[in-house]
């Protein structure tokens, strides 16, 4: 098949940053793809091994968009897509390639190529592709950078980007403000501006915190809102340095693939999640929580030296990890 025949559906979900991914390696391929986004109905609660392969956790609109002719090759991500790849591929009779960016909870044999960053249990198989970090667009691929909203922002410009809370981990208000405090004296001490911009996950009442703080700065400060104008793209691309809470896998991973000085803000255990890691310590030490550990995630980090600190940040040039897994699976499509 020539290349320019090859079909490619990119499988898009509720995530941000996981579709980001997804269309990081599509873009990468060079190939023409259609991108599908799922909705999913009430069933997306089940575990794909419960629903095994299935459109039933499809909405209907979704269950249309998918029943044409199987495409050749199938990138998705999150767990809710499994069912809906394994069904593709039974319709195919097994010619539709798959690979799936992240954790499936399937047997990686289950897909030709899984590809998991550090925090994800997925188990060895030489389907396997392990990646450091998550993948992400480069800046080439994004649009051009609209500089109006800089105006009384000066150089350097500093980028605070919130997450959110997650399943084992809190965002903590007063050490969020303890940051940007660090911040904002920096500019008032060295010149320069702070920007800072949250995340879906982000909660109201940390927005509304930083805002506050920063209506009292000296310094020149700006607080963007969540979903835009401007862009995030336009964001990482118009900041000097980029400080990140510790919680989102993609949005460190899109600072690192900056190569600008990167600074990790520290998350703290929910009760919860202290709780949990007791516990696991204990009864299995040393392996990685379900569904996903981000402390094996900052220690790849640390390990790399891919990132700093908050007073401390780091930033070097990295690999395109778009391109390499790109070309693993060309080699999928020459029926390698």
């Amino acid at each position: 098949m020539k290349p320019e025949e090859t079909r490619i559906w990119a499988l898009l979900g509720p995530h941000r940053g996981d579709n980001n991914q997804v269309i990081a390696l599509a873009e990468a391929l060079g190939l023409p793809f259609e991108a599908i986004t799922l909705r999913y109905n009430r069933l997306r609660w089940l575990q794909p091994r419960l629903l095994g392969a299935t459109f039933r956790s499809l909405t209907r609109e979704s269950r249309a968009a998918v029943a044409g002719d199987p495409p050749d090759l199938i990138i998705s991500t999150g767990h809710r897509s499994v069912p809906v790849v394994q069904a593709i591929r039974r319709r195919s009779g097994g010619r539709t390639r798959s690979v799936h960016l992240g954790y499936p909870r399937l047997s990686p044999a289950r897909f030709d190529l899984v590809v998991p960053t550090p925090e994800y249990p997925v188990p060895d198989d030489p389907n396997v592709l392990r990646i450091p970090y998550a993948l992400s667009r480069t800046p080439a691929q994004v649009e051009k950078l609209d500089a109006t909203f800089l105006e009384g922002l000066p150089a350097p410009r500093r980028l605070l980007i919130l997450g959110g809370p997650t399943l084992y981990w809190k965002l903590d208000e007063k050490e969020v403000l303890q940051a940007l405090s660090r911040l904002t004296d920096d500019a008032a001490d060295r010149g320069g501006s702070v920007m800072v911009v949250g995340s879906p996950r982000t909660s109201d009442a940390i927005l509304h915190a930083v805002e506050r703080a920063l209506a009292e700065s000296p310094s020149p400060v700006r607080i963007f809102p969540v979903e835009g104008p401007p862009t995030y793209a336009a964001l990482l691309a118009s900041a000097d340095s980029i400080f990140v809470t510790a919680d989102s896998v993609a949005m460190v991973s899109d600072a690192i693939l900056t190569a600008k000085p990167v600074g990790l803000l520290p998350i703290r255990p929910s009760l919860f999640g202290r709780a949990y890691m007791g516990l696991a310590a204990r009864l299995r030490p040393g392996k990685r929580l379900f569904p996903r550990d981000l402390r094996f995630f900052w220690a790849a980090l640390e390990a790399g030296g891919l990132v700093g600190t908050l007073e401390q940040p780091r930033g070097r040039p990295v690999p395109d990890l778009a391109a390499m897994v790109a070309e693993r699976v060309r080699g999928l499509l020459r029926g390698g």
